[in-house]
């Protein structure tokens, strides 16, 4: 009577559909998935091919997971000029994004405490978000480039550079941020890249 009862519910169950699939075949549907990507498609909705990139140039970060609602992805700074400053100037990144399939932002942060030499650090951040985007088949603007170079503002979406001045307590910083929008979401746009 057991093995009748234990065989009617095997049955049962098979005819409910198919298994969950497997962490195997999960992975292998979204890295089929993501092949289709390219561009900003791919660097906003391939977080793992992203903080790879980025770490590529050193920053060490740590896998894109949950925290606080969101998902993020943070790192170590890099000092990005003269070594023997009392405080180098220095550069981290921060990935963050509402699920884990997809980035929401990818933000630069040139962190300027040694003014002396703010202009080379500016330089290597351009050198180092060209070469990120790069890595994405992404050109990078001239005025992008420009603005970070020259420490001056720029809002041209997905890219914004925001120039925060130094106080008191704070130095002054370079963001680099690029932001996932509409226009370059998978699902609106298609063809960009």
């Amino acid at each position: 009577m057991k093995v009748a009862v234990a065989l009617t519910l095997t049955v049962m169950l098979a005819g409910c559909g198919k298994p969950a699939p497997s962490v195997r075949e999960q992975e292998a549907a979204q890295t089929a998935s993501v092949a289709t990507l390219s561009g900003w498609d791919r660097l906003f909705g391939a977080p793992q091919e992203t903080v790879g990139a980025i770490n590529q140039a050193g920053f060490a970060l740590g896998e894109y997971a949950a925290k606080d609602g969101g998902f993020i992805a943070t790192g170590q700074p890099r000092m990005f000029s003269n070594s023997n400053a009392a405080k180098p100037n220095t550069t981290s990144v921060a990935v963050t994004g509402k699920t884990a399939a997809a980035i929401e932002t990818v933000a630069y942060t040139l962190t300027l405490t040694d003014p002396v030499d703010a202009t080379t650090a500016r330089m290597r951040l351009a050198q180092t978000v060209g070469e990120f985007l790069g890595r994405f088949k992404i050109k990078a603007s001239p005025d992008l480039l420009r603005a970070i170079r020259l420490g001056q503002p720029l809002d041209a979406a997905p890219a914004k550079v925001a120039i925060v001045p130094a106080t008191n307590t704070t130095p002054a910083r370079v963001d680099v941020t690029f932001t996932r929008s509409p226009a370059t979401s998978p699902a609106n746009n298609k063809t960009q890249g």
